[in-house]
Formats: C-alpha cells, structure tokens, sequence
C-alpha cells in the first residue's frame, strides 16, 4: 500500500499518481551496464533504483504529497489551494516520449522540484482541477 494511500483523509480520494517515466529506469541501467565493472556504476545504478522505488507523487482531491525515502522519510504535503503555480520544463525529448520535470510554488511552502515523471500534463491538469473544485474559504466578517 502506498504512503499516500494509508494517509488519506475520510473524504479524501486520489485524483493522480506520478510515476517515473521509463527512461529514468532506462539510464540507471545504463549506468550499470557501461560502468558496472567500476563500483561508481553500480552504487550509482542502486541509489536511484532506491530512489524510485521509494518515491511517491500524488494529487488528492485535497493535498498534493511528494514523499521520499524508505527508511528515512521525507514529505513535502500541502494543500492544493496553496498553489500558487505549476511550471513544466520539458525538452524535444520529452515532448516526443511524454516526459517531463513539474515545479511546484505556494504560498509558504516555496519551490518543490519534482522527478522526471511521465504524463506531466495530465498531472498538472489533475493538481489545477484539485485546486478549482475545493471550496474558497470564507473571508472573516468585521462583525
């Protein structure tokens, strides 16, 4: 079960999930495979298969969570109406294979640089509609 999915609220459901896209999987391996004879090749191949196998990226209808780590944890949780934009870097690349980086800024919460991830417009979409459909708070009166 995913972190996200045991920290969801009663009313809470998952609206995207980031998931890496294959080419990370692809030059970890390479990593591997043209410097394995070396140890640099192979710690580095194991840090970030650790990296992505212990990573989560999600909207909620409510929050959006970037969790990292296994033992360790680290997350950057926050609601969605703290977002105050999303920029998307994507090169020739990863327009043609439907790839890219999603950076994240808020109000309080500064920048999160997320991972490379597949489907970025579909999850920045997600984060946008998360943020339309929740409810502005109401304005305190000067009663």
């Amino acid at each position: 079960m995913l972190y996200v999915e045991r920290t969801l609220a009663a009313d809470e459901e998952i609206l995207a999930i980031g998931k890496f896209h294959w080419t990370y999987s692809f030059v970890s391996l390479m990593w591997l495979v043209f410097l394995g004879w070396a140890i640099i090749g192979i710690v580095v191949f194991v840090r970030r298969l650790l990296y992505e196998i212990t990573t989560e990226v999600a909207v909620t209808n409510r929050r959006f969570v970037f969790k990292r780590g296994f033992i360790s944890r680290r997350t950057d949780e926050f609601s969605t109406q703290r977002i105050e934009g999303v920029n998307l870097t994507q090169g020739f690349w990863g327009r043609v294979l439907n790839f890219g980086r999603l950076h994240i800024r808020g109000s309080g919460i500064g920048e999160v640089d997320l991972p490379t991830i597949r489907n970025p417009l579909e999850f920045r979409r997600a984060m946008v509609d998360a943020n339309a459909t929740r409810p502005a708070r109401a304005a305190p009166s000067d009663g």
